[in-house]
């Protein structure tokens, strides 16, 4: 093993008894209880967060991002490193802790071992995606593939403080710009609502999240205005009374933040129902409360709910060639007719009305435009009646319900048929709108996770 990095991981530990900030304690009256941006409905809503080791993401917003994940918001983690100094607590796995007289390499096997925990707390999470910093979308000319734990020591005051005998391929060792460089990369390619990170005292001190705050920060310098997140937070440590900045405080769910901090076995011991040790034996809460002091962005900002109306011209055009397509599959297995004896079952009419009804449904509602039935509906009938007369001796639809045959009699349905079914689909669409609406209102009018989760 390298005989630094070995040297580093001896100074990791001092006699002072190490503090951390306590989560959710002091919230003000006048908190925001959402880190999106007004207007943007949750289920709709892209956070980003952005953490430095495995267990953070859990430990610091893992009942925030429980939450979001709940209510159908998309939430992305980005770890900048693999933990790779992290102190083993299970006495079978301290093999794998560097400075152990067994640890056989310089941390590699815990950061994958801790890479499986990451997952695993993640899945119960409900993150949508997560990598770390080097791997997609997180990468940058000049960036490394791996970036390293640095490490820290316990200061005489009970705080963290820089790993004199950090490694050279370290996150705080390394450049910071082909960092901040990957991590706006990443943020162009997730195009988050709001980003999550620390704050400039990196929460309780820890170098490496000090030195995530500044990428961050340095990486949101680098995009342009409208490739920035709308908001951006940072979490909270210790509450200030002389912070004026923006405080956002959710009441996310204890409980799947208690189980996804038994995924981290290496790292954490939940002591109770609602607290839990790290390596050092200091008692902590579990607090299904998790407070945001605001970065970047307007916390009074309305922004689109992302489901503005289609205008009239692309309303038209897009109905017109769903029309057209509709009627054309609908007509290839409109005269599909099965028999229950004597009896014919028009199977490929009852297809192609509910092709109809489909796209007239889809067409309606994607565009946020009820008039799209009703145009569709048209396109349909016009498609139809082209195919029944415009070959009168070789018709693709036979309109003819005169003849008794049965092909007849469903192509007169197919023709007279199809516009109406199309049609039903506005008021169908109508009654989705409003509700959606009506859910915006009250998106706007009511605190979004202001209470605490059962669940």
């Amino acid at each position: 093993m390298n005989a630094k990095l070995k040297e580093a991981a001896s100074t990791v530990m001092s006699e002072a008894t190490p503090s951390y900030p306590q989560q959710g304690t002091r919230v003000v009256s006048a908190s925001k209880r959402n880190l999106l941006p007004n207007g943007r409905l949750i289920k709709d809503g892209v956070l980003l967060f952005v953490h430095a080791h495995p267990d953070d993401e859990t430990s610091s917003t893992g009942a925030t991002m429980a939450a979001y994940a709940r209510e159908g918001a998309k939430v992305h983690l980005l770890t900048l490193t693999r933990g790779e100094m992290g102190e083993v607590i299970p006495e079978d796995l301290k093999h794998l802790q560097v400075g152990d007289p067994e640890c056989a390499d310089n941390g590699e096997a815990l950061g994958e071992y801790r890479t499986g925990e990451l997952v695993a707390a993640s899945r119960t999470l409900g993150v949508a995606s997560r990598f770390y910093l080097g791997q997609a979308p997180a990468t940058a000319t000049g960036t490394r593939k791996i970036y390293r734990d640095s490490g820290m020591v316990w200061g005489e005051d009970g705080k963290p403080a820089p790993n004199p005998k950090a490694s050279s391929d370290s996150l705080t060792a390394e450049p910071i710009e082909p960092q901040a460089q990957a991590i706006a990369n990443a943020i162009r390619s997730i195009k988050p609502d709001a980003l999550i990170t620390y704050d400039a005292d990196g929460g309780y001190g820890h170098p490496d999240h000090v030195r995530t705050h500044r990428a961050v920060m340095q990486a949101l310098s680098l995009l342009k205005s409208s490739q920035k997140p709308v908001l951006v937070w940072g979490i909270e440590g210790e509450f200030d009374e002389t912070d004026k900045r923006t405080q956002a405080a959710i009441y996310g769910s204890t409980t799947a933040k208690r189980k996804a901090m038994r995924e981290y076995g290496t790292q954490i011991v939940v002591t109770g129902d609602d607290t839990f040790e790290y390596s050092n034996g200091v008692e902590q809460k579990i607090s299904g409360v998790e407070t945001y002091r605001l970065l970047a962005g307007d916390a009074n900002i309305e922004v689109p709910s992302g489901h503005e109306p289609a205008g009239i011209i692309s309303t038209s055009f897009t109905s017109i060639l769903l029309g057209i397509m509709a009627a054309l599959g609908g007509s290839i297995y409109h005269a599909w007719i099965q028999y229950a004896g004597d009896t014919p079952i028009p199977v490929g009419l009852g297809l192609g009305y509910l092709t109809v009804f489909f796209a007239s449904l889809w067409g309606a509602t994607m565009m946020r435009r009820p008039v799209a039935a009703p145009i569709l509906a048209a396109a349909v009938f016009i498609t139809i009646f082209a195919f029944a007369y415009a070959r009168p001796e070789a018709p693709f639809v036979l309109v003819n319900p005169t003849a008794g045959a049965a092909i007849g009699i469903v192509g007169t349905c197919w023709l007279m048929g199809a516009p109406i079914i199309a049609m039903l689909a506005a008021p169908v669409a109508v009654r989705s709108l409003r509700n959606e609406k009506q859910q915006l209102r009250e998106h706007k009018s009511a605190p979004s996770f202001s209470q605490p989760h059962k669940r």
